[in-house]
Order: structure tokens, then C-alpha cells, then sequence
């Protein structure tokens, strides 16, 4: 993927972001990293102040990463 950071930075408060994610969540962080960068590059477009860009894109992303995961569980039979 293009470099989507303004600075190296910027870059690295993201990457944090990422990885603070996948701890959270117990997944990789290169299977967090492709849905963050989405969500980031969404978010941008519409950006007047990019300060809480990693706040709003972890919050999107952990909420698609749940929703996504309890679409794909099998439906238990109680």
C-alpha cells in the first residue's frame, strides 16, 4: 500500500495504533494493518484536523473487526 502518512511521525503514532490493536483484539498486526489503513485513508478525505485520525480509524476498525468475527462464527444451538 502508498504511503498514506503525512510524516514518519505520523506514521509511527499510526503503526503504535496498529499494534496497541492487535494486542487488544489477540490478532496479528498485519491482519489488523490492511482494515486500520482503510479506515485511515476513509477518514482523510474529510480530515480538517488529523490529530485524532488514529483515535477515530482504531475505533472503526475494532468495531469491523468484531462485527466481522461474529458474522463468521457458526451459530450455536442451544
Amino acid at each position: 500500500m502508498e504511503n498514506i502518512y503525512a510524516s514518519d511521525s505520523e506514521a509511527a503514532l499510526h503503526e503504535a495504533a496498529i499494534d496497541a490493536l492487535a494486542s487488544e483484539m489477540r490478532r496479528p498486526a498485519a491482519e489488523i494493518k490492511p482494515f486500520y489503513e482503510r479506515e485511515v485513508q476513509r477518514l482523510q478525505a474529510g480530515a480538517r484536523i488529523r490529530d485524532f485520525l488514529s483515535v477515530c480509524a482504531a475505533r472503526h476498525t475494532r468495531e469491523a473487526l468484531r462485527v466481522a468475527s461474529r458474522s463468521s462464527r457458526p451459530a450455536q444451538n442451544d
